[in-house]
């Protein structure tokens, strides 16, 4: 089974505008008919079906689907979108790991939901992350460090968190292998090719996008 795996940056657009995601996965000759959430900062995490129109689930931060030709999106800003591919690709998900979704656990939720639903165990899932904001410019004060405690270091009168790491650390606990080297990874704060909230603080996103191939 083949994947259709990719992440836009500012290049692109803003892919959260009317009509782009739509305009993007045509040029890429992918289905239109994807999924998308409200991404509340949650961990809200749903089981798509196959859809004949582009949807917008309410109070979700994360997919799942079995389905092939069914397009999985997320749009970020610096937040860290994080690919999932389990029992040999045959399950596809994509999530929304904003810091409070990352400390409430929506890796662990999605893990929970694979072996509920597919009886598939941690050892069979894989995941990465796509560009989110680094270590290097993830500045915060102590309201947010203190859910960090292993992957923050002090930076003058704030702290410094890396949230990748805390996935990392937060996958090796559940026993899902965590990939690092991906391709995808990159600050998208001190890098212009994304577009960053913290940076520039505008409304728009890139998208990240998973979708299982038709085998046909």
């Amino acid at each position: 089974m083949s994947l259709a795996v990719f992440s836009t940056g500012s290049r692109q657009g803003d892919a959260r505008a009317p009509g782009a995601l739509a305009r993007l996965l045509r040029s890429k000759k992918l289905p239109i008919h994807f999924a998308c959430g409200e991404q509340i900062h949650d961990i809200g995490v749903m089981i798509v079906p196959h859809l004949t129109s582009a949807k917008k689930f309410k109070k979700t931060d994360g997919f799942l689907t079995d389905q092939a030709g069914q397009p999985l999106a997320i749009f970020t800003a610096d937040c860290v979108p994080i690919f999932v591919t389990a029992d040999r690709e045959r399950i596809v998900g994509l999530l929304h790991g904003g810091w409070r979704g990352i400390r409430k656990g929506i890796l662990a939720r999605a893990a929970r939901i694979l072996r509920q639903k597919w009886g598939i165990g941690a050892s069979e899932i894989t995941a990465w992350a796509g560009p989110h904001i680094g270590p290097c410019c993830f500045e915060v004060q102590w309201d947010v460090a203190r859910y960090f405690p292993r992957t923050r270091r002090r930076f003058r009168d704030r702290w410094k968190i890396d949230l990748a790491g805390a996935l990392r650390q937060q996958a090796a606990r559940l026993g899902v292998r965590w990939m690092s080297k991906t391709g995808f990874e990159g600050c998208t704060m001190h890098q212009s090719r994304f577009y960053s909230y913290r940076r520039n603080r505008m409304p728009k996103r890139q998208v990240s996008v998973i979708m299982k191939r038709d085998p046909s």
